[in-house]
């Protein structure tokens, strides 16, 4: 069983992968609340840095397109949770006058 190394605070840390263009996909280690900009500041690359140009453009179009995606995936499944509580309403209040008249 792997364990990450503790930050400075001594909270375990979380494994996360960097989406800025000067490092796409490298993935680093980072207090639990890194991206609030809380805690100790406790950063850790754990990829090597990557040197070529055209992978570097590569993998942040790629993060971009997966990130449009996912966004696109929640999005849709919002939309699902409000339909599905409409429909819970309505079967409740149809329930309710049935009952009560």
């Amino acid at each position: 069983m792997r364990k990450e190394p503790l930050c400075y605070c001594g909270v375990s840390t979380d494994l996360k992968m960097s989406r800025i263009p000067t490092n796409p996909g490298r993935r680093f280690l980072g207090y639990q609340r890194y991206e609030i900009g809380e805690g100790c500041g406790f950063f850790r690359w754990v990829d090597p840095a990557i040197e070529e140009e055209h992978y570097k453009t590569l993998l942040a179009a790629h993060i971009k397109k997966s990130d449009r995606c996912h966004c696109q995936r929640r999005q849709g499944r919002s939309k699902f949770r409000v339909a599905a509580i409409i429909i819970v309403v309505v079967v409740v209040l149809m329930l309710a006058i049935m009952f009560f008249v």
